[in-house]
């Protein structure tokens, strides 16, 4: 026997080649090449995925909705950082004026955003930026499948966009990029690391379409012991696809002791209902989203029994990394850096935590007891008009410091002993 046939074989060896690397984890970017925001390993899926099929499932759509339209509606704030450690809003910045009113001349504040967030969710948000002298007069998306990211030779990044159908270059200085946590210079697109889920989502549901399409039937074949001529499979074959795929209201003739043996799986036997309820969870794994707010009742009490507490986990969970990657990225990328230090922006989430009318009532007046608001801060909240005298601060008149009371002389007492003097 050689030693060949003595030698043990090595069945994963190509799988082995493939991990001969330094590490399991993420590669370096290298210059010259197009930087890409999924997975460097193929794999395949059942259908193939891209964002305008992934949107086609009803889990991927409603996740990335919510997500979207919860961000776009929420009102951005700047602020300018006082010494003292305060902050006082702006709203005559250059740069909050344009975010606020009109970015570019086809979108107002919520459409932007909104295109901004379509993006952003898939990965990466790339916006134009146009200035007239040192003043930026405009922000326009330019929607991320049309970029491809290279590094140049010097390392800096070079945006290659599809405009039109031609390739336009831009430089960092050009490009407002927004990105999810990646490798780095991209973000990591949950469609794409996501895709395997969302394709058998997808092959779910054309298997359903075709399933429903001709009433549910199944298909199948005729069994019978003769043996039969060309002229007579035809006519069979014809009657069988009255059974499988024709009219309801036509009834087909079996002869001769014909069977008709059923070949299909049902959607029971595949668990169609089940594959479409995982692709729900799934979905809703990638984009961070509670299943009850895409109308998935099951497993509902995850953050809590109420759908205050629900809403508070997404907000921590789901919408605040999106949030504070906006928020700093605003900052950093589109303010001078002599700025940086002196402003911070923010979106307004109170309306979107706020709570019940009881709920409300009750921590209001906790907040005006301890000192904490002024009533005319709470009435402003509520849209309420002001009062003329809400504006002080309220004190319980049965409270007094620790040190009147180590001296015997209890708040009011005193006041009126000095202005009896007086």
């Amino acid at each position: 026997m050689s030693k060949k046939r003595d030698k043990p074989k090595i069945r994963d060896k190509t799988n082995r080649d493939k991990l001969k690397t330094r590490s399991t984890g993420p590669v370096q970017d290298k210059t010259g090449v197009i930087i890409t925001d999924r997975p460097r390993s193929g794999f395949k899926t059942a259908k193939p995925v891209s964002f305008d099929t992934a949107m086609t499932l009803s889990a991927v759509f409603a996740c990335i909705k919510i997500l979207v339209e919860s961000v776009a509606t929420l009102p951005l704030q700047m602020f300018k950082l006082n010494t003292d450690g305060s902050r006082t809003q702006v709203k005559d910045h250059d740069l909050i004026r344009l975010l606020n009113n009109k970015p570019n001349r086809y979108q107002t504040r919520v459409e932007f955003f909104e295109q901004l967030m379509l993006n952003l969710v898939a990965g990466n948000c790339f916006s134009k930026r146009d200035y007239i002298g040192k003043k930026m007069v405009s922000l326009q998306v330019i929607n991320s499948g049309s970029v491809d990211l290279k590094l140049n030779a010097n390392g800096d990044p070079i945006y290659e966009c599809q405009i039109n159908g031609k390739k336009v270059e831009y430089k960092e200085n050009q490009i407002w990029h927004v990105k999810l946590f990646g490798t780095g210079l991209m973000g990591m697109s949950p469609i794409a690391y996501g895709a395997q889920s969302i394709g058998i989502g997808l092959a779910g549901n054309e298997k359903t379409t075709r399933l429903m399409s001709n009433g549910a039937k199944p298909t199948g074949a005729l069994k019978t012991e003769k043996y039969l001529k060309k002229e007579q499979r035809d006519a069979l074959r014809s009657e069988l696809n009255i059974l499988v795929n024709g009219d309801d209201g036509e009834l087909p003739v079996l002869e001769g002791n014909m069977q008709f043996e059923k070949i299909s799986l049902t959607p029971a036997d595949l668990e169609l209902i089940e594959v479409r309820k995982m692709s729900v969870e799934e979905a809703c794994r990638f984009f961070g989203v509670p299943p009850i707010l895409v109308y998935l009742t099951e497993s509902s009490t995850t953050w809590g029994s109420g759908i205050s507490e629900i809403v508070d986990g997404f907000y921590k969970f789901g919408l605040r990394p999106y949030l504070e990657r906006i928020e700093e990225s605003i900052r950093i990328h589109l303010l001078p850096r002599e700025e940086w230090d002196d402003y911070e922006f923010e979106f307004k989430t109170k309306d979107l935590l706020r709570a019940s009318y009881m709920q409300r009532i009750t921590s209001n007046k906790d907040r005006i007891l301890s000192g904490q608001s002024s009533p005319n801060e709470i009435r402003r909240e509520e849209g309420d008009m002001p009062d003329p005298n809400g504006d002080f601060l309220l004190v319980p008149v049965n409270m007094t410091t620790a040190e009147r009371m180590k001296q015997g002389t209890y708040g009011a007492k005193a006041d009126e002993s000095k202005t009896a003097s007086a």
